[in-house]
């Protein structure tokens, strides 16, 4: 999954749901707990938990402010779609769409917005309505930003930049568009012009928490901590409230070493929704700022609150560890191994659990 990238229409997204960034997150990004000062030997490299909740469209940029019409306006199924789509019907939308379709078989908008629609189930359909638009009318918006996300989400990167670089062209004003521009530069290693791109997309969307975020994210990648923080805490203010970019908010914090900070924004999520993920975020964020006795809390109140919540367990291992409790550790790791069988951790887990019965047979116990 790429971080950050956007899409336009009725299946917009925003960069938590992406990040994982958090997507954060082409792939969710690796955890280097080794960073986090939480006293003993270094944790191994391991996947993130699963991210928070996807952001709402309310919150994700696009959601009923589609890109531009082909000329002379959308026609009047395509309007009859969009506006229900704005009430949440999205067959009503669909049948609209369709019949605009039927009606002549060049409509660009239909074909983005149905392309929108049926992404998530067809991926392949989505691209060759997004293609059929822009053929249509080149530079389409609503095509130019979903087409090239879907091409971010299937790693062609180079088409996706040139397609977000000719849209943004014909569409000076399109945050959305800048912001894929930035993050397939970012893929691709130009630090720069992807740092100028993002910034031209926070430029656009001046209240757009996901274009904070989305460029926090970044910066925090490319190991620029003071500027990664800045802007997260941007994206935190411009929020709302909203439990899903905080919780982002809070897990690009831990990643950048801001630990402080990071406790304090989950503390806000927690407040508004107490999920067994929320809290595991956090105990990473106590591990950092050395609260061990916080983070078995968290922890294990992550575990009380939703037992088949896997990362949650993975992490309460390592905790019984760092005090010898290795009758526990074992406990601990083969839950997660049970709750997620070829889960990110399998192999971290089986090793752990391999040394923590190497201990018990020589006789190891809790620590004094």
């Amino acid at each position: 999954m790429t971080i950050g990238m956007r899409r336009l229409g009725a299946c917009v997204r925003g960069a938590r749901g992406r990040v994982a960034a958090m997507a954060v997150g082409a792939g969710a990004l690796a955890l280097a707990a080794s960073n986090v000062a939480c006293g003993g030997p270094p944790e191994p490299q391991v996947a993130e938990p699963a991210r928070p909740p996807t952001l709402p469209p309310s919150l994700a940029r696009g959601a009923g402010a589609p890109g531009a019409p082909a000329t002379g306006g959308p026609s009047p199924d395509v309007a009859r779609g969009k506006a229900a789509l704005e009430k949440g019907d999205e067959p009503g939308a669909r049948a609209a769409f369709e019949a605009a379709l039927a009606r002549d078989a060049n409509d660009a908008d239909a074909h983005a917005y149905l392309g929108a629609l049926v992404e998530k189930g067809d991926k392949a359909a989505a691209e060759k309505h997004y293609r059929a638009a822009l053929a249509t009318v080149p530079g389409h918006e609503v095509g130019s930003v979903n087409l090239s996300a879907l091409l971010l989400d299937a790693a062609k990167v180079d088409e996706a930049a040139t397609l977000a670089q000719a849209g943004l062209e014909k569409h000076p004003k399109s945050a959305a568009l800048a912001e894929n521009l930035g993050v397939a530069l970012a893929t691709k290693g130009d630090e720069a012009g992807a740092t100028r791109a993002m910034e031209l997309a926070l430029k656009l969307a001046p209240a757009d928490p996901l274009a904070a975020l989305t460029l926090g994210q970044w910066l925090g990648k490319w190991r620029k901590a003071d500027a990664a923080r800045e802007r997260l805490l941007q994206a935190e203010k411009l929020a709302n409230g909203d439990v899903g970019v905080l919780a982002s908010v809070g897990f690009e914090l831990k990643n950048v070493g801001a630990f402080a900070d990071c406790i304090r924004v989950l503390d806000g999520a927690l407040a508004k929704q107490d999920a067994a993920e929320l809290r595991t975020y956090r105990a990473l964020c106590k591990l950092g700022a050395r609260d061990k006795a916080g983070a078995l809390s968290d922890l294990e109140a992550a575990i009380a609150k939703e037992p088949k919540y896997a990362p949650a367990y993975f992490y309460l291992g390592g905790r019984h560890a760092d005090a010898g409790r290795w009758k526990d550790v074992v406990a601990a790791y083969e839950t997660y191994l049970r709750l997620e069988p070829a889960g990110p951790m399998k192999k971290a887990a089986e090793e752990r659990i391999k040394l923590a019965k190497e201990k018990l047979k020589a006789g190891g116990g809790p620590k004094k």
